[in-house]
């Protein structure tokens, strides 16, 4: 029985060190550490000030400074530790620097149609933006002027607005009727008023003289101007049927 409570005075009084030491311990690591501050979006000088006021050092890591889209040039991107977390007097906060919004070279649009242009722009990354036109028939159909000018640096994302000539007026007329009439006679007179007639589509109808209009696009009465496309469907000779035994 005596033997029994010696080794459980002995176990009370281990546990008892052991409890102490661990809190000597955690409260001269804990009660010497700081908070490490937030320095992301800082500056690097503003950093270290923050850091300087805690009793930490900043050390910048240049070798992985990178491009970032939402956060500036020069600024802080991340840091190890990271804010929120305990730090011993003098340890070495390690961040990464933005380089800011990667850049591209804004490409010449000048001779191009505005599709082209969003197209080849859209290949940097860039946006085709507010497009004014004019007209001058001696001038060259396309885009004219642009900003930013060619070869000008340029964020992601970023519009360019563009001047464009349209050429010479367009004008507008009411499609006329040509069912049933003789293609010979009335091609020549569309692409006199500069209505391009394309390749006609021919279908075997009997009873009606070949060449002549069986389907039109755009239809009678429909809006059209003079660089639109005319589609023709004509008739044609009716095929002699095979005689029978």
């Amino acid at each position: 029985m005596r033997v029994l409570f010696r080794l459980c005075y002995a176990l009370l009084l281990l546990g008892i060190f052991f409890a102490g030491a661990w809190f000597m311990f955690e409260r001269s690591i804990v009660g010497r550490s700081v908070a490490v501050p937030d320095l992301v979006g800082k500056s690097l000088p503003q950093a270290m000030v923050q850091a300087q006021r805690v009793g930490l050092r900043v050390e910048e890591q240049r070798s992985r400074a990178r491009y970032d889209e939402r956060v500036g040039k020069d600024q802080i991107l991340s840091q190890v530790p990271e804010s929120g977390s305990l730090a011993k007097p003098a340890q070495i906060i390690r961040v990464v620097v933005s380089l800011g919004r990667a850049q591209v070279k804004v490409p010449e649009l000048i001779g191009l149609p505005p599709r082209a242009a969003a197209l080849k722009l859209a290949e940097q990354s860039l946006e085709l933006g507010a497009v004014s036109w004019y007209r001058d028939p001696a001038a060259r159909v396309g885009i004219v002027a642009q900003d930013p000018e060619p070869d000008s640096p340029a964020s992601k994302n970023e519009s360019v607005a563009a001047l464009t000539n349209r050429g010479a007026p367009e004008y507008r007329f009411v499609m006329p009727d040509l069912i049933g009439k003789d293609a010979e006679k009335i091609r020549p007179r569309l692409e006199a008023r500069g209505f391009r007639v394309g390749s006609a589509r021919y279908e075997s109808y009997e009873g009606i003289a070949p060449n002549t209009v069986l389907k039109q696009f755009p239809p009678a009465g429909y809006p059209i101007s003079s660089r639109e496309v005319v589609s023709l469907t004509l008739s044609r000779a009716a095929e002699p049927m095979a005689p029978t035994r």
